[in-house]
């Protein structure tokens, strides 16, 4: 079977006719982990907040219960309060995520709190070079080691910090140089359903995308966007894995051959996905029903496949649409 076979839903339902029932449970049982795996991130973070905010409300009373402060100790105290309050805040809110008007899923979860880093990291964006700049004269033409560092620098609203400084960091590890276009990133944990992996970048421009990454790998987009904002103004972009774009690639040169221009391909790729599973089910119950020797068996689980693709591609590509098929077929007429 030739490589090319692998692309998108030819490949996966090669290997659904020898083995569809143990992959739809795999497949659940994913889903299923990390959904749980959310629900676990989410408690794990109020329980880190609510003891870091118990920490401070001792140091609080401490403070309140000592003689008379000096000047340095009343700025460390009002310092405590201020990340006391911002404590609670994000308590609340991850309180309110978890609960609403019920139980959130993680889905849901993980949609609201990207929206909230979102909000702050476009909040804090135009005011990023500011700070830098009153960093630098504060430490000799310096640049901080970390976004950390750069906190204080940032104004205050009756006191207190702006939201979302304790949730970004630089793109790169020793801060953003003249000319990039990409500076800080959010991390807004897995994505719920199949492992990837969700960030909220920050553009000098003051734009804030949300990235998802199938395989959780965002190094490539990082070096691609460095010195050069994405085009458009979308704010939702997504990765995929390695391997899918490859699949795409594979299958966008092969549509070339017979004419098929890579935007058509790109799409009928994406439909394929889209039937994945659905044709897969289809294929385990068919595979319940066939009889013969094996060779006939699996000779009709590619007919059947085939047949299906073709039908798809004709939906999706009109008249050349069968041609691509019999080429992911290798012009032998079977997968």
């Amino acid at each position: 079977m030739r490589t090319i076979l692998k692309i998108g839903i030819a490949g996966a339902l090669v290997v659904l006719s020898a083995g569809v029932p143990w992959g739809l449970w795999h497949h659940g049982q994913l889903e299923l982990c990390a959904r749980q795996d959310g629900l676990r991130q989410q408690a794990d973070r109020l329980s880190l907040l609510a003891v870091e905010n118990g920490r401070l409300s001792n140091l609080l009373a401490q403070a309140k219960a000592s003689p008379p402060l000096s000047g340095e100790q009343l700025r460390e105290l009002l310092k405590l309060r201020n990340e006391r309050r911002w404590l609670a805040e994000q308590t609340n809110l991850l309180a309110r995520l978890r609960t609403g008007s019920g139980q959130l899923s993680a889905s849901e979860f993980q949609k609201a709190l990207s929206s909230e880093i979102a909000e702050a990291m476009k909040r804090i964006l135009p005011l990023l070079q500011p700070a830098l700049q009153k960093y630098a004269l504060a430490h000799s033409n310096q640049v901080p080691a970390n976004f950390r560092e750069l906190q204080d620098y940032f104004p205050t609203d009756a006191g207190r910090k702006m939201p979302g400084l304790q949730t970004f960091e630089f793109v790169r590890d020793e801060g953003p140089r003249p000319g990039d276009a990409l500076v800080l990133r959010g991390r807004v944990g897995r994505r719920p359903g199949d492992g990837g992996d969700v960030q909220v970048y920050g553009f000098s421009d003051g734009r804030a995308v949300e990235v998802s990454s199938e395989d959780g790998s965002f190094d490539r987009w990082e070096t691609q966007h460095l010195n050069s904002p994405p085009d458009g103004t979308e704010e939702k972009v997504h990765l995929e894995a390695e391997g899918t774009a490859r699949e795409r690639a594979s299958l966008t040169e092969l549509a070339a051959s017979v004419g098929i221009s890579a935007g058509d391909a790109s799409r009928f790729f994406d439909q394929m996905k889209q039937q994945e599973q659905a044709l897969g089910q289809k294929f385990a119950q068919m595979r319940e029903t066939l009889t013969g020797t094996a060779e006939e068996k699996q000779a009709q689980m590619r007919a059947a496949i085939e047949a299906e693709l073709t039908k798809l591609a004709a939906e999706t590509l009109g008249d050349k649409g069968p041609a691509l098929v019999r080429k992911m077929a290798g012009g032998e007429g079977k997968f």
